[in-house]
């Protein structure tokens, strides 16, 4: 049923079933349109909800597996009549719609023997394939053209040309496909667990001293796409975020003085860059990044919300507390937030868990809250973090800290000690390593907060060689994932000191 839901939303995304054609692809009244329109309202989302339906509408006996073969292939032949002119997609993402749907055309009519309009079309869709720079569209239009040049109109001087046009563009497909496949080698090494840091960097360094004389030559699209991308993992793999940043730059550069909207590169590569200013703390740069690539990214979809989650992720890192906030109410309070990507609205709850720390301990003025920034319950936050919970050596740390975090503010030492020494087993079981090292040293250090009986300067002394060891992995060089550490440790000891007392606690 995944594959109906997602035609279905991309045939109402395209607005084709606003359109006076669609009765001609769904019959209207009929049990196929029934089914359509369930899925579009998301009142089916499975074939046990589809049997539902048709049971409750009291219809005849449905064939469903039928109906919905019959459904796919409908909207599969509709494809070609989607209107992509007004989606929010680059003048590039358009025109590969446009070009390989003409190239399908012009084939259609080679094959039934009209080859006037046939070739007609492909010599000016030729064009506009070498403009965009579809290297393997052009190979195969000029393969055609060449054929039909040589064997059926005989024409030397178009044939020789095609052949040399040929000849220059399947050297430029080799130097792309070579790029290509050395970019997902190291892909498939960096997400390998047996594969070290190491061994990924040099080989990075070996595939793009084969790369970068081709580069030297060739400005094609996918070759700098997957070249610099390549170039990219040498500084990624050691974590050289000055490094990548700069990189980052030259690409954005490159990418923007092509004659159309490179649409993915610029994505790619302003994503690293605010990476890379977000573990640096360069909130002005990240902010000035985040303004210009928002283009790039269509509002409500997905790598929308993870840009959101960099931003956010910038302002607390920085201490701009009230942008993080504001941030906070502005993505929570999007139209059918809860409807999205659980990984994305889970995200956001422990952020939110962040949030209301802030307020709690008075970072956040409580002149700017709204109503509902007033109101955070623990048990229900915990509850409802259901896949970031598995993450044991990742996000999980975070919901954790967040929970003793919030104890401590609330002066609830009782339940802090209970939290503190629940995690203490976790602690050794699950963070090992250097991916973990800063969040084991961190929750080392609350581990002393009730081994101190809750006084400021004991908890301060007895944290204070694991203080040491977190400062010698600062976050810039640290192995973990940026999403982690939402708050730098260093400051959220700071905060942690602040909220204890200066007298000892005596258990009641």
């Amino acid at each position: 049923m995944r594959d109906l839901v997602e035609l279905v939303g991309l045939v109402n995304k395209t607005k084709l079933k606003g359109s006076g054609v669609f009765k001609f692809i769904i019959e209207p009244d009929s049990k196929m349109e029934v089914l359509f329109n369930a899925l579009l309202d998301k009142k089916v989302e499975t074939d046990d909800d589809a049997k539902a339906l048709f049971k409750k509408s009291d219809s005849d006996d449905v064939n469903l597996t039928s109906l919905k073969n019959k459904l796919k292939e409908r909207l599969l032949d509709a494809i070609f009549l989607l209107d992509f002119k007004d989606a929010n997609f680059t003048n590039r993402q358009k025109a590969f719609f446009e070009c390989y749907k003409k190239w399908s055309a012009a084939m259609t009519l080679l094959i039934r023997n009209a080859k006037i309009t046939g070739i007609d079309v492909l010599e000016r869709l030729l064009k506009h394939a070498k403009h965009f720079e579809f290297t393997e569209l052009t190979l195969d239009i000029l393969r055609v053209l060449r054929l039909q040049y040589s064997t059926v109109d005989g024409d030397l001087g178009k044939y020789e040309d095609m052949k040399a046009q040929y000849v220059e563009y399947e050297k430029i497909w080799q130097m792309e496909s070579k790029a290509e496949f050395f970019y997902s080698e190291l892909m498939a090494q960096y997400t390998n667990s047996k594969s070290t840091k190491e061994e990924v960097t040099q080989q990075a360094e070996e595939f793009y001293a084969e790369l970068k004389p081709f580069m030297a030559v060739c400005s094609s699209f996918k070759l700098h796409l997957f070249g610099r991308m390549v170039h990219l993992l040498i500084y990624n793999s050691v974590n050289d975020y000055v490094g990548t940043a700069k990189l980052c730059e030259e690409a954005i550069a490159f990418f923007d003085k092509k004659d159309y909207d490179s649409g993915l590169p610029l994505q790619v590569f302003y994503y690293n860059l605010i990476v890379c200013y977000l573990q640096l703390g360069e909130f002005e740069k990240g902010q000035k990044a985040i303004e210009r690539c928002e283009y790039f990214f269509e509002e409500g979809s997905f790598n929308w919300f993870k840009l959101q989650e960099l931003f956010f992720l910038l302002a607390v890192r920085t201490e701009h507390w009230e942008e993080a906030y504001h941030l906070y109410e502005k993505v929570t309070n999007y139209s059918r937030f809860e409807e999205k990507q659980i990984q994305i609205v889970e995200m956001w709850r422990i952020f939110q868990a962040y949030v209301f720390y802030l307020i709690k301990i008075g970072k956040i003025p409580e002149s700017i809250l709204s109503e509902r920034s007033k109101r955070f319950k623990m048990g229900k936050f915990i509850n409802e973090i259901n896949l970031f919970a598995k993450d044991r050596s990742g996000m999980n740390i975070s919901v954790l800290i967040a929970q003793i975090l919030y104890a401590i503010a609330e002066k609830d030492y009782k339940k802090s000690s209970e939290r503190i020494d629940a995690i203490e087993k976790y602690c050794s079981r699950y963070l090992k390593g250097d991916a973990t090292f800063r969040s084991n040293c961190f929750i080392k250090m609350l581990l002393q907060v009730p081994q101190a009986n809750f006084h400021r300067e004991a908890s301060s002394r007895k944290a204070e060689r694991y203080y040491k060891q977190l400062r010698t992995v600062p976050l810039d060089t640290a192995s973990q994932a940026h999403e982690i550490e939402i708050i730098p440790y260093e400051i959220l000891w700071d905060m942690v000191l602040q909220s204890l007392q200066m007298r000892i606690w005596n258990g009641k």
